[in-house]
């Protein structure tokens, strides 16, 4: 739920879709905190396919238009990119949990496994379904601003025509997204069974798992109307929206600010304790000043040494005379 409302107001498109991997991977993780390993990992798998696809089908757009990530400077694309326009589609439909796309399966059984775990988990499966109706809208947003309506900025001058190279994977991946649910949570549970034990399995719940699929697209449906009705039918209606609700707009467009709160609490402090003592205390100071005193200690050693080795035999006589003179005072005195 964060990571999906972040998402709404963005406008990269690699950035929303960023966003909702993060989204995504919170349902993963809510299939576990429920005790539904197997949808769980059945929606990592079919989210590796939509997700994958998304991501590239974006890396075609920008390639397409010179560059370019914002969504705000897009627009009209469908018609220069029907194969990349077709196979988005599809990846919105998944991601979205629409039937009979791969989504649809893996996101209901994590939501159903939620719903059956008592009042706390009717809460979860309530967040869940809230945050698929944002992921829904803000999804129809990117597929409304990058691919419909009149085309903005890059998109109206720029066009690079996208080599097979960039197509064919798409295909797969849209093939993929289509029907990688349809080997059923009962047959990947199965599967998956001698890895993590008998309690992956979660039993069907008949009627009640059915009206609550059912619930599951009606909002996602909700989500598509809402993103129709602002980004198609009333263009100019978001930025009224974010005009009169600058505080909320602010904070979502900040990413709640998450990145300068890390940067002042967990970057800065670390930075000034690398430069001011590991950098200046510990490596100039104390190492640098060691091996400084080490070096001038040897460097005043061998100047010493030097003078001895002049070359000059009165010079060595003189020393071995005051040598023995030494010793012999040395053992008179003991």
């Amino acid at each position: 739920l964060f990571a999906a409302t972040i998402g709404l107001v963005q406008t990269d498109i690699k950035r929303v879709l960023a966003y909702s991997t993060i989204s995504q991977l919170g349902y993963m993780f809510l299939g576990c905190g429920v005790a539904a390993y197997s949808a769980a990992i059945f929606h990592l798998m079919t989210h590796a396919f939509f997700k994958a696809l998304l991501f590239l089908a974006a890396g075609s757009v920008i390639h397409a238009v010179g560059g370019e990530q914002d969504l705000r400077k897009m627009g009209g694309l469908w018609k220069k990119l029907p194969v990349t326009f077709g196979v988005t589609t599809v990846g919105v439909l998944a991601i979205a949990g629409f039937f009979p796309f791969a989504g649809f399966f893996s996101k209901d059984a994590i939501l159903y496994a939620a719903f059956m775990q008592g009042t706390s988990g009717k809460l979860l499966w309530f967040v869940g379904l809230l945050t698929a109706l944002l992921t829904s809208f803000y999804m129809f947003r990117l597929w409304y601003m990058a691919f419909l309506g009149k085309p903005r900025g890059n998109a109206a001058h720029h066009h690079h025509p996208t080599p097979m190279s960039m197509l064919v994977p798409l295909v797969i991946l849209a093939a993929l997204s289509i029907c990688g649910g349809w080997i059923g949570i009962e047959r990947f549970a199965a599967f998956l069974s001698p890895a993590a034990g008998a309690r992956i399995l979660e039993p069907s719940g008949g009627h009640l798992e059915l009206i609550l699929s059912f619930v599951a697209v009606a909002v996602a449906l909700l989500g598509w109307f809402v993103a129709d009705l602002l980004y198609r039918q009333e263009p100019a209606r978001p930025a009224e929206l974010a005009a009169a609700l600058p505080g909320p707009y602010k904070l979502l467009a900040g990413k709640y600010f998450v990145d300068e709160f890390y940067g002042a609490t967990v970057v800065k402090p670390l930075l000034a304790f690398s430069t001011y003592v590991l950098d200046w205390v510990v490596d100039k100071a104390i190492l640098g000043g060691a091996a400084w005193l080490l070096a001038g200690t040897a460097t005043f050693g061998g100047a010493l040494l030097q003078r001895w080795q002049s070359g000059n035999l009165r010079s060595y006589a003189a020393w071995l005379a005051a040598g023995a003179a030494a010793l012999l005072l040395f053992v008179l005195v003991r």
